[in-house]
This record gives structure tokens, C-alpha cells and sequence, in this order.
């Protein structure tokens, strides 16, 4: 590394660490929003450090001197965690594995954690409390010519979700064996995703691509599990976040940018998940817009290290999942499970992650890549009552050629 490069990521670590620390400070300070306009308003203080942020990084790295763009190099790519990234010459082909775990513990309103009894007092008798995520994805790559790569990914998915019962809801605990907890499970394969990548932008340096997918209603929304309730536990719908996939038709566009120094890279994704119909259980999960930004350095040859802010947003679900049971029998006038209705579902969150990227670009295991990310949240706005992300890891391997 250059002595200009050292003095520019001095530089950037210390603009990086005074636009966090003020985003801290602006959260801390601010009072309470009441209303919606507030809470916009609240949330966007982040987002003007963020800005901040990203636009002196690229001042300081493209004051770099530039290059032709290397594909040979660890940071070539994205974090792992950032899909579509990037696109392939004319003939190459490209497999990819990746393994992500998710943990989501607790309930939120909002920006305040909750504890269960909150949720028993907001008229429910069931709140989830704990929830893990573990998915298989699979994917493959493919460039009939210099302008278009092709793409397809399929996740297999394994869901956990811990419950408890309200302690009040006697008639519930007895048809649950006596006990005030229970778990669901389910697993299958997801939505398969078919889509093309669209090089439009490219000098020394620098690359840009559109990305237009289509995600297939694949997955199933009927999986079931024991359930308690009328007749004990028995097998009943599961509500939408154990489900394989979404059971709607979703279009996924998205824009990519990426830039290369000496011995830094940087890049930016914006994309979006378009709900295109409402699937025959009578729901349709919200629509979500995410943008992501990464800073990379190389640590060596082969091994680069990686920074990535990414701010996510869905909506509401819309409609109702039929199949579910909204009021228990024994009390009308009380709800089942907070998951069975549509207002808690969506929201704003921002995650900050760090990751390696290791690849190999010698000898005969030439071509492939190693990668992990790990993602934490750092804001969270949700609506209604949710569990709340703690934990994301993702190891990931591809191999082109």
C-alpha cells in the first residue's frame, strides 16, 4: 500500500467513526417521535450521515490513480451478502454456495424492545420469542456475450420459531400439555429467482450494470406444523415468516456501481422486491426497497477485508392469511398470534457489516472464492409488534471459469 493510500484510509476511518458517532448521538438525543412525519424525520438523521459518508469516501478513493479494472483480485467483488453484483465476459461461467444463518430474539414496537408481557397486554395470547433462519442458496452464472450475464438462485430454507403463551390463557396451556411454550418448524425450497445482468458503464476502473429478475412463486405457503389449540396440538397453517416463499410473482430490479483503485474498491447497490399479485391465501407481502454501499481494502494478494452500511424499508402485508385463526374460541375477544395479522409486518432498518473476501488467482484451485460477511443491525423501526434482528452470518464460496 502507497503512502497516499495509507493517508486517504487514515483519513476515511476517521470521517467513518465521527459519521457513526454522530448518527449514535442524534438518535440518543432525539425525543420520542409521536407520528409519523416525526419518526421520518427522526429516521433520516441517519441517513444524512450516511450520505455524508458516502459521498467523501468516493471523494477521497477517486482521488486515487486510476486503473484498468482487475477481475483477478479478492474485492473484484461485493460482500458476500450483496446478490447480482456483478457481471461476467462473454463464455464465463460461475457457481455459487452460500450458507447464511439469521437470529431474530425478542419483540419490537417501533424502536422500543418489548418484553412478552407487553404483547399479552396488547390483546394477544401468543408472541413468538425466538426465531432462526438458516438458508442453503444456490446459484449460477452464465455470459452468452460481453453484454449480458445471466443468472439463477435457489434458496433451500430451514426455519425455527420459539413461542410463549399467555399465562392468563389457561384453556390454551391445557390443550399445549400443560406448558406455556411451544416451538414450530418448517423447511423446503423457496422461490426460485431467474434474471439478467445489463453492463451499461464502463471506463478505468469503474463498471455500472442494471439488473432486471423475476422471482417464481415456487416455494410453498401451506407449510403446517403442531400447533395448539381447538382439539390440542395438531397440524395447522404456520403464518407467513415460516413460509417457503412469498406465493406471489415478484419483479427484482436493481442498479450496481463499483469502482477500483490501486488497493481499494468501492461500490453501491440499490435494489427493490415488487409483490406482483396477491397469492391464493389471500396475502401479499409488502414491497421493499434496500440500498447498500461498501468500501473494500486488500490486505494482501489474495485476501481483501470489506465495510458495508445497507438501509432496507418494507411495507405492510396486505390481505389477510386466510387458513389462520385470529380469535381463540375460548376468547373472542382477544387475538391468537401477532404473526396471523397484517400490521406487524415491514418497516425501516439499517445494518452495518464487515467481511473477508479470499481468492484464489494462481495455480490449478484458480478461480475460486471464499467469502464471509457478518451483519448486525444498528437501527430498527418496525411496525406493530415483531421479533427483532440481533445476528446475521453468511459463508459463501464461488467458483468461476
Amino acid at each position: 500500500m502507497t503512502a497516499n493510500s495509507c493517508i486517504q484510509m487514515g483519513c476515511l476511518l476517521s470521517l467513518f467513526r465521527v459519521c457513526l458517532t454522530n448518527s449514535q448521538r442524534a438518535l440518543e438525543e432525539t425525543p420520542k417521535p409521536t407520528c409519523t412525519k416525526c419518526k421520518f424525520l427522526s429516521s433520516m438523521k441517519i441517513s444524512n450521515h450516511t450520505i455524508t459518508l458516502a459521498i467523501a469516501s468516493i471523494l477521497l478513493l477517486t482521488s486515487s490513480q486510476a486503473h484498468e479494472y482487475e477481475f483477478a483480485r479478492p474485492d473484484s467483488h461485493a460482500p458476500i451478502m450483496v446478490m447480482a453484483d456483478h457481471t461476467h465476459e462473454s463464455g464465463e461461467w460461475m457457481l455459487s454456495f452460500r450458507q447464511m444463518r439469521m437470529k431474530m430474539e425478542g419483540m419490537r414496537s417501533s424502536e422500543t424492545s418489548r418484553a412478552s408481557q407487553d404483547v399479552f397486554n396488547a390483546n394477544y395470547n401468543v408472541t413468538p420469542t425466538r426465531m432462526t433462519m438458516e438458508m442453503t442458496m444456490l446459484g449460477v452464472m452464465y455470459a452468452p456475450s460481453d453484454k449480458m450475464t445471466l443468472f439463477a438462485m435457489l434458496p433451500y430454507l430451514d426455519y425455527s420459531m420459539d413461542h410463549e403463551i399467555f399465562g392468563m390463557a389457561a384453556p390454551l396451556i391445557s390443550l399445549n400439555d400443560g406448558s406455556s411454550t411451544f416451538t414450530t418448524e418448517s423447511s423446503g425450497w423457496g422461490d426460485l429467482k431467474l434474471g439478467t445482468l445489463l453492463p451499461f458503464y464502463k471506463s478505468a476502473g469503474d463498471k455500472a450494470h442494471f439488473g432486471l429478475s423475476f422471482s417464481l412463486p415456487s416455494g410453498s405457503i401451506a407449510e403446517t406444523d403442531l400447533v395448539p389449540g381447538p382439539g390440542g396440538r395438531v397440524q395447522r397453517q404456520l403464518p407467513a415468516p415460516m413460509q417457503m416463499g412469498s406465493g406471489s410473482m415478484e419483479f427484482n430490479p436493481s442498479i450496481t456501481y463499483i469502482s477500483q483503485k490501486e488497493s481499494w474498491s468501492y461500490g453501491a447497490q440499490a435494489k427493490a422486491d415488487i409483490r406482483l399479485n396477491t397469492n391464493h391465501h389471500d396475502f401479499r407481502l409488502g414491497n421493499s426497497l434496500e440500498a447498500s454501499g461498501w468500501i473494500a481494502s486488500k490486505l494482501m494478494d489474495q485476501l481483501s477485508i470489506s465495510g458495508r452500511i445497507a438501509y432496507k424499508y418494507s411495507k405492510k402485508m396486505s390481505g389477510i392469511q386466510s387458513d389462520l385463526s385470529f380469535n381463540p374460541p375460548f376468547a373472542p375477544s382477544r387475538r391468537t398470534v401477532t404473526a396471523a395479522f397484517s400490521e406487524n409486518y415491514g418497516g425501516q432498518r439499517v445494518d452495518a457489516a464487515i467481511g473477508l473476501n479470499y481468492f484464489i488467482n494462481k495455480g490449478s484451485a484458480s478461480g475460486n472464492r471464499i467469502a464471509l460477511e457478518v451483519v448486525s443491525p444498528i437501527f430498527q423501526d418496525l411496525n406493530g409488534l415483531q421479533l427483532e434482528t440481533k445476528l446475521t452470518t453468511i459463508l459463501g464460496w464461488q467458483y468461476s471459469w
